[in-house]
């Protein structure tokens, strides 16, 4: 009989590895270098396929307390890749608007620090919280805690950018604009995303949202769909968006000055 874990697990494996192409197929579209938000997805993509696979595989051997810590552990780095991604968009956003903002560049590569300092926190948190040592396992959820706070930071940092964007969307790039809608329709799903990871490291006296053997359902509603909608949203943008070739930024900025004098 399959577990309603394993099923969710089956179901995941099949529709990222549908994914992972497609990701593929829209780096190679767009060019490697003006790619770098799609390429996150990609990353995802990968990591999603491994979690899914590891937690198949501790689902038909429960005896083994490793498969079922890293099935975890990769369940719950699902965040950084998202963020670098949205991180990738919104700079690439920015960097082709005319006049280009190079504070709003600035602060979507510098928030990349942050989430990968939060993503080697949670990854340490989650190995640990699998240990047999009480200790281990206290420092498993302080830094699991500590990972999930640098990420809701940098969420709320994320937001203020994407707003600030929206404000000056005259300034966007007519190729872009798709692409910002996208990341601002992404921001609900990210921050549920988000939330489900705290509720699982703060609350630690519960099972529902717990990290290793917590509830399917809750995780499928609040971080599997949600992560879902965001690949997809991303993917569809890259698909659908005009490619950019040469320098646009600057033929609309020479445009407007023939147009001024």
């Amino acid at each position: 009989m399959v577990s309603q874990r394993e099923a969710i697990d089956i179901a995941v494996l099949v529709i990222y590895i549908l994914l992972l192409p497609i990701s593929l197929f829209v780096v190679s579209r767009h060019g490697f270098s003006k790619s770098v938000g799609f390429l996150y997805l990609c990353v995802f993509c990968g990591i999603r396929i491994a979690s899914s696979v590891m937690g198949i595989v501790s689902q038909n051997n429960s005896s083994s307390q490793t498969d079922l810590v890293w099935a975890g552990v990769l369940g719950s780095v699902g965040i950084s890749p998202l963020l670098l991604a949205s991180f990738g968009l919104v700079s690439q956003i920015n960097r082709n608007s005319v006049p280009r903002s190079n504070i709003r560049v600035l602060t979507a590569e510098v928030l990349h620090i942050p989430n990968i300092l939060a993503l080697v926190l949670a990854i340490v948190g989650g190995t640990r919280l699998g240990s047999d040592s009480a200790s281990e396992r206290s420092s498993g959820h302080k830094f699991s805690q500590a990972g999930i706070i640098i990420f809701l930071v940098v969420f709320v940092i994320y937001v203020g950018l994407c707003l600030l964007t929206t404000t000056a969307i005259q300034s966007v790039a007519d190729k872009d604009k798709r692409t910002l809608y996208a990341v601002i329709l992404a921001l609900p799903f990210i921050f549920i995303r988000i939330l489900y990871s705290m509720l699982a490291v703060f609350l630690t006296n519960q099972t529902t949202f717990a990290l290793v053997n917590g509830s399917a359902i809750a995780q499928l509603c609040m971080a599997t769909i949600e992560e879902m909608v965001v690949v997809v949203l991303y993917l569809g943008v890259g698909i659908t968006a005009p490619v950019r070739k040469g320098n646009d930024p600057e033929k609309r900025t020479f445009a407007m000055q023939t147009a001024a004098a």
